[in-house]
């Protein structure tokens, strides 16, 4: 779940990666260099505090345009 401090570090990549296996992502998709990006992704927006300003559907809609977006929206949703 989300939380109230924006700040979160995500440098935590094994988390994500377990998240991934864990939602049927498998093979080459789990490589460093997505992980690292999903992670930096992450980040950026929490760092920009776009969560404090949208609603969940407004957020949904904001994801919807990338897939990768769509995942890290999926993941945040898990915290």
């Amino acid at each position: 779940m989300l939380t109230d401090n924006k700040q979160i570090n995500f440098n935590e990549f094994h988390e994500i990666r377990d998240w991934l296996i864990k939602n049927g992502y498998k093979g080459n998709k789990l490589n460093w260099k997505l992980m690292r990006r999903l992670s930096y992704t992450i980040k950026e927006y929490f760092n920009k505090n776009l969560l404090e300003h949208l609603t969940w559907q407004e957020l949904n809609e904001f994801h919807a345009k990338s897939p990768l977006h769509f995942l890290v929206l999926e993941i945040l949703k898990t915290r």
